[in-house]
């Protein structure tokens, strides 16, 4: 496989992932984008693209390389904006939009609160559409491991909504 073909195919993909994640921790618009840090990932894969053995999952490998820079930029940065509601599309009453806007920003604060392999791991299954395997190679755990983070992320999120009624 040619490193180009690597980046025609799954350009889009990992920055709709980083830009995700970056918005589940609460970042936007900030000193960290998922511009920089999808560059970033394909610069990283760039070099390290000869020692990639052929029978690799790329996909996978991809997605571990966006998660580790994603850990390093917001290692270095703490979130500082949150989220603005984007979904309204004008069409529901002020009060609608006022109550989606609550809901959220709860649900995304609840998520911002979730340990950062959680965080990764819910984004990439029910985001993203990865598989176990995928999430797993990413996050260089094994498969079960994988699913007991998402596991354990929706069961959080779950108890803490029905605790606010939400």
């Amino acid at each position: 496989m040619r490193f180009e073909s690597l980046i025609d195919e799954h350009h889009d993909e990992i920055y709709r992932y980083l830009w995700r994640l970056l918005a589940s921790a609460g970042v936007r618009d900030g000193a960290v984008s998922a511009d920089d840090l999808t560059q970033e990932t394909f610069m990283r894969a760039y070099r390290a693209f000869g020692r990639l053995p052929e029978s690799s999952n790329a996909r996978a490998w991809l997605y571990k390389i966006a998660t580790n820079c994603a850990y390093s930029a917001l290692s270095r940065q703490r979130p500082t904006a949150a989220l603005n509601d984007n979904m309204a599309d004008g069409s529901d009453l002020p009060e609608r939009q006022a109550i989606r806007a609550d809901l959220l920003d709860g649900l995304r604060g609840r998520i911002e609160a979730l340990p950062p392999k959680q965080q990764s791991a819910l984004v990439m299954r029910y985001l993203q559409g990865l598989d176990y395997a995928e999430i797993a190679a990413a996050l260089e755990c094994s498969e079960s491991s994988a699913r007991a983070n998402v596991y354990q992320a929706v069961r959080r999120l779950r108890a803490e909504m029905a605790e606010t009624g939400a």
